[in-house]
């Protein structure tokens, strides 16, 4: 099926959206995802840069903008048709149908659909006193693929803005694609094969442990170790910078020992560790 990005969507306007709208919409992301402004996340920052700096120049053009439409239009139309498709497999009450339209909605960014699907599989396991395992039904590699999926499914609702759950739901599948993605790791350590995806995962696994450092993320009750820092196994220079960020968080709900241990951790790892003069000063350290 045809995919195009969501000029829409990256922008955060509608599609009834006016000129104005749409310029003042653009000029708030691109400050916000200025390479300039974003010294610590570069890559990302650029890519969000392009991202929304292509959106502008499709949708500030009218002629650009009404192809864009009408192509639009067509992929909601294939949409429809496919979701049509995936009612009627939905019918089939077989676990291997299951998991081909749990997997037909990951892979068409249905997240909220897949994960409810992926749910009810476990549930009804669990009420006849079965664990339910995706290797009972798929392939090593497939079932790998398979959990790689619903954990960036997970990711997606945990961290969406737009996602109308809970605040404790949204912490919940954080956690989840944290414990999916964990596991996916581990199960490399002992069988690889996809060590291409291995990075990808590290990365993801990074931004999720930062998050439980941060104010909205942080719970005391259920704080992640740092262990789970150093069990990434990323390079002294990563490491250290975690552990930084780390430290920075402590300062700010005024943790101060904490900030200290953590900053003195990043810097046996690395001693020239760079940005770390300001939370020096701020614990009264040496830089």
């Amino acid at each position: 099926m045809m995919q195009i990005p969501d000029y829409y969507q990256i922008l955060e306007v509608e599609p009834d959206a006016t000129a104005r709208e749409i310029k003042s919409a653009y000029r708030k992301l691109a400050k916000r995802y200025h390479p300039d402004k974003n010294p610590e996340r570069t890559a990302f920052a650029e890519k969000m840069f392009r991202e929304v700096c292509n959106a502008y120049n499709t949708l500030q053009d009218k002629k650009r903008k009404s192809d864009y439409d009408r192509t639009l239009q067509t992929i909601e139309r294939q949409q429809k048709s496919h979701e049509v498709y995936l009612d009627r497999l939905n019918r089939l009450n077989q676990t291997y149908a299951k998991l081909e339209l749990l997997l037909q909605a990951l892979l068409h960014h249905k997240y909220e659909t897949g994960i409810s699907m992926y749910e009810q599989l476990q549930h009804r396991s669990q009420e006849i006193g079965k664990e339910w395992r995706i290797d009972d039904f798929l392939s090593y590699e497939e079932s790998r693929d398979c959990e790689f999926l619903i954990a960036e499914a997970y990711q997606k609702l945990g961290f969406s803005n737009g996602d109308q759950s809970s605040v404790l739901d949204r912490y919940r599948k954080i956690e989840q694609a944290m414990l999916i993605y964990e596991s996916l790791l581990s199960a490399e350590t002992k069988r690889p094969c996809f060590r291409h995806f291995i990075p990808e995962v590290k990365e993801r696994l990074k931004f999720i442990y930062l998050y439980h450092f941060s104010a909205e993320g942080y719970d005391q009750t259920h704080a992640i170790p740092l262990a789970k820092i150093r069990e990434l196994r990323l390079s002294k220079r990563e490491t250290a910078w975690m552990y930084k960020k780390v430290a920075e968080f402590y300062v700010e709900i005024e943790r101060f020992p904490e900030a200290r241990t953590v900053l003195k951790m990043a810097f046996e790892l690395q001693p020239r560790l760079t940005g770390a003069k300001k939370i020096c000063q701020a614990l009264n350290m040496g830089y």
